[in-house]
C-alpha cells in the first residue's frame, strides 16, 4: 500500500507539476512586425493551449493586422508592443484616433491603463483662424477637417494663452498622452502579469505548470 501511494505521489509530480510547454503551439499573430506572445494570445489559439493571460486576447483583421478589442470602445490596431517595458501602442483602424477620442475612449474592464494623462480641449476653427499662427506648432487634425473648418486639439492649459478667436470649443477631456498634440496612437501600459524583467533578461513568461494559474519566468534552457 505504501509503495502504491509513493507511486501516485511521483505520478502527480511528473504529470501535474511539469513546466508548461503551451507556448510552443501558440500562434504568433498576423503582423510579423508585431509578434504576439504571452501575456497576449490570439483568439484562434485553442483554450487548452493556455497561450495568454485574461484580457490580452488579440484577433486578426485582413490577415495582416493584430486587433485589440476594448469592451466599451471597440477595435484598435496594435501598432507596437514593448514586452520589456510592458507598453502597447494602439491606433484607429480608420486612421483617425482623434475621432475615437471624441467618441470617448474607455479602457474599463481591461488590464490596460494610460501611461500618463492630460486634459485636452477640442476646438472647431475656421481654416484661417489665428490659432494656426500661434507658437507651438498648432496644426489641424486632417481626418476631422474640411476646406472651410479645421479641428484642433490643444492642451487645456494652453487654450488661454492662444488666440482662439474664430474657434468654438467643442469638448474638453482627459487624453492618455504625454505629448502636446493628439498623435496617431494611444500609449498604454499594463502591470499584471509582471514580466518586464524576465523579458529584458532574455526569458519569457508562461504559466508555471499546465494545470496552474501561476506565472513564472522561463529561459530556453528550461526545456
Amino acid at each position: 500500500m505504501a509503495a502504491f501511494r509513493l507511486f501516485l505521489f511521483f505520478f502527480f509530480l511528473l504529470f501535474y507539476l511539469q513546466p508548461s510547454r503551451s507556448h510552443e503551439s501558440c500562434h504568433p499573430g498576423c503582423d510579423l512586425l508585431v509578434p504576439i506572445h504571452f501575456p497576449f494570445q490570439m483568439m484562434s489559439n485553442p483554450p487548452e493551449n493556455r497561450c495568454g493571460y485574461d484580457g490580452f486576447t488579440v484577433t486578426c483583421k485582413n490577415e495582416t493586422r493584430n486587433i485589440l478589442t476594448f469592451p466599451f470602445s471597440g477595435d484598435f490596431v496594435i501598432d507596437s508592443i514593448s514586452y520589456f517595458s510592458q507598453r502597447i501602442s494602439i491606433t484607429d483602424p480608420c486612421n483617425c484616433i482623434a475621432r475615437r477620442l471624441l467618441q470617448g475612449f474607455n479602457y474599463s474592464d481591461t488590464p490596460f491603463q494610460p501611461l500618463d494623462t492630460r486634459n485636452f480641449t477640442f476646438l472647431n476653427c475656421t481654416s484661417d483662424a489665428p490659432v494656426f499662427q500661434s507658437p507651438g506648432e498648432v496644426s489641424p487634425i486632417p481626418c476631422l477637417s474640411s476646406e472651410s473648418h479645421s479641428f484642433v486639439a490643444l492642451p487645456t492649459e494652453r487654450v488661454g494663452a492662444s488666440n482662439t478667436s474664430s474657434c468654438t470649443e467643442v469638448v474638453t477631456f482627459m487624453h492618455p498622452s504625454l505629448d502636446d498634440s493628439i498623435k496617431d496612437s494611444i500609449l498604454l501600459t499594463w502591470k499584471e502579469p509582471d514580466c518586464g524583467r524576465c523579458e529584458s533578461d532574455g526569458g519569457f513568461c508562461q504559466y508555471k505548470y499546465d494545470t496552474s494559474s501561476e506565472v513564472s519566468c522561463f529561459t530556453p534552457f528550461d526545456y
